[in-house]
């Protein structure tokens, strides 16, 4: 095979899901993209060697046999494709605005061949909306109705919070990773998701550290241009400037100590004319990183199974069993927000229980009264 021909099928398969025309060669060759202008003689044409790579040629009109123009519902068929599978967690609104397209698809283009699959990914998309305005969620590319949310709420919330993080580290954004490491370690020890997160976390803290050394050892460079910046200005223009960054900076300040004070985080904000918060944040990460080293790997009883048991107890009426698997909880020191909902609803069981159990005695009791009443009558009678 020539080696046009190997990159002419080398393009036509990266370039499959792409939106473009089909140029075909007389030599049979094919190239996906687009033609800018033409003249007398050749054609300028685009070709899309990947999703994010161009190349721009000119070909002869000679050597070409036909262009294929890409059909507009085919063009539409390629963006409503890219709508499924939905990525986790996406909002009713969200939802609606790909529900539309795929109506705005059926209304446009009601005899297309792709009509079928245009209609499966519109109920896809309206199933999912349903069960996340039902209360679910999509999480881990699998939805998750309400009742399972409520029986799992303890390991969906570390869920949600691992996968916040890792998002966060892929952007770059280690302070804002490490504050929901943090909750996952001080709420959700006992869960799987924090036990998976100890397999990144390390990762994140020395790259962090990176950034903080290198912006702790520019420090003084930094202030030094800014210093001459503001010497640069006009006197005025100066005075109102310094009078900024004076309050600018009281702001920031009273935000850290925020941060200490109520948030009790070990990650502050920072900003780089600020050293203070730099220093904080790089003891803070030698801290954690010199913990983990010195933290024996052992295997921890994790507490959402035993949450799960709870509810299913309760279903069961098992309420022995539910009262004892909350106390396993509540020795597990997971959140009380957890603990005190399973607590309420233990009672709120008794409590019905205790209604039923009363008003069957009840009836009864009724019931014998008006046997006994019968069994006189029936004694007078005869």
């Amino acid at each position: 095979m020539k080696i046009s021909h190997c990159i002419a099928l080398l393009t036509a398969l990266l370039t499959a899901s792409i939106i473009a025309d089909t140029i075909i060669l007389k030599t049979g060759v094919k190239y996906q993209g687009k033609v800018i202008s033409q003249d007398e003689e050749s054609y300028l044409c685009e070709i899309y060697v990947t999703k994010s790579i161009r190349d721009e040629r000119r070909i002869p009109k000679d050597q070409v046999q036909e262009i294929i123009k890409k059909s507009e519902d085919a063009k539409a068929i390629t963006h409503l494709q890219s709508l499924v599978p939905t990525p986790d967690r996406l909002t009713l609104d969200a939802y609606e605005k790909r529900i539309k397209a795929a109506k705005s698809f059926l209304t446009k283009f009601p005899k297309s061949k792709h009509i079928a699959e245009a209609k499966k990914i519109m109920a896809t998309l309206q199933e999912e909306q349903k069960a996340i305005a039902d209360g679910g969620i999509k999480l881990g590319g699998q939805i998750i109705s309400a009742d399972d949310m409520e029986a799992n709420a303890y390991d969906i919330d570390a869920r949600i919070l691992f996968q916040d993080l890792k998002k966060y580290s892929a952007n770059g954004n280690y302070q804002r990773a490490l504050r929901k490491w943090e909750i996952l370690e001080k709420e959700y020890s006992k869960s799987s998701a924090y036990h998976d997160s100890l397999g990144i976390i390390s990762r994140i803290l020395k790259s962090y550290k990176v950034e903080l050394t290198s912006l702790i050892n520019s420090h003084e460079a930094r202030e030094a241009k800014r210093k001459a910046a503001l010497e640069s200005l006009e006197e005025g223009d100066r005075e109102r400037t310094v009078s900024y960054l004076a309050e600018k900076h009281k702001a920031y300040e009273n935000l850290n100590e925020r941060e200490k004070k109520e948030l009790r985080t070990r990650w502050l904000t920072i900003d780089p004319y600020h050293k203070k918060a730099l220093d904080y944040n790089l003891r803070s990460i030698n801290t954690v990183m010199n913990s983990l080293r010195n933290t024996k790997s052992a295997k921890t009883e994790l507490a959402g199974p035993t949450y799960r048991g709870v509810w299913s107890a309760l279903a069961e009426g098992n309420l022995e069993q539910a009262e004892k698997l909350i106390k396993q909880l509540e020795s597990m020191r997971i959140p009380e927000k957890y603990t005190s909902l399973l607590a309420q609803q233990l009672e709120q069981k008794k409590a019905n229980k205790a209604a039923e159990e009363k008003a069957a005695k009840e009836r009864a009791e009724k019931e014998k009264i008006e046997k006994e009443a019968a069994a006189e009558t029936s004694a007078d009678e005869s």
